[in-house]
């Protein structure tokens, strides 16, 4: 009878050591666990020089793939629209999963007239800025608080420029940490890699306001596609990419 008992719980010691290593869902203790239950992201582009995100899949740190949508909005950097401001103000759409990993994202500039596909890679430090609790005085209520910068914001501006960036409740009065630069192929209208959201397949022009704009101070240096990562098609062939 003792050695039964001893048999058992053994057993039970043996079943419990082999799942010590692991937690919750398989997640990796390794990565970093985000403290809240979504995460947000957010979409710019340079005033004057307005972008369509349509069409973006993630690809999470615990390697799972999903469809988000992100809203670019305007910049608001009337002077220097070769600039971002990134004191980013408004509301963000929220993801429920995981931290990403890689965002694999299809786009159009007005200004290039261009479909746009980008690989967007997040950085483990940026991840672990995502997870990491901060000390701010709030205004709001006058006392002490704890944020996180669980926010992303991306970029687009033309020549297939994007950037990417954490932000968040952490540092309100700080401006955006960025965390990378993408990798942009242009895309070739009617291709199935990115399928064409416009009725006609034609981009929409910009504004008179902006060609006006374009005329007199011409592309900024900084959206210009030879100071980009830009490929012709050499993204497309990468071993096994995530279709949309």
């Amino acid at each position: 009878m003792l050695k039964k008992l001893i048999t058992s719980f053994s057993l039970v010691l043996l079943i419990s050591g082999c799942h010590t290593p692991f937690t919750h869902n398989n997640v990796n203790p390794n990565l970093p666990q985000k403290p809240y239950s979504e995460w947000r992201i957010g979409g710019s582009y340079p005033h004057y020089f307005q972008s369509i995100v349509f069409s973006t899949m993630i690809k999470t740190q615990s390697n799972k793939y999903k469809i988000i949508d992100i809203v670019a909005r305007n910049n608001q950097n009337y002077e220097t629209p070769g600039q971002w401001q990134t004191e980013f103000g408004y509301s963000n759409l929220p993801v429920y999963s995981d931290l990403p990993e890689e965002f694999y994202i299809c786009w159009s500039s007005f200004a290039d007239q261009t479909f746009y596909r980008t690989k967007l890679v997040v950085p483990l430090w940026a991840r672990q800025e995502m997870a990491t609790p901060h000390h701010f005085y709030s205004e709001a209520y006058d006392k002490n608080e704890i944020g996180y910068n669980d926010t992303i914001i991306i970029g687009f501006a033309p020549g297939g420029s994007v950037t990417g960036w954490v932000t968040g409740l952490a540092h309100p009065d700080a401006t955006a940490i960025e965390f990378g630069k993408g990798v942009t192929e242009r895309i070739p209208p009617g291709s199935d890699v990115c399928p064409n959201p416009y009725p006609n397949g034609k981009i929409t022009e910009i504004t008179p306001e902006a060609k006006a704009w374009l005329k007199k101070h011409g592309m900024p240096k900084e959206w210009q596609e030879k100071y980009n990562n830009v490929t012709m098609g050499q993204y497309l062939k990468l071993k096994n990419p995530p279709n949309f």
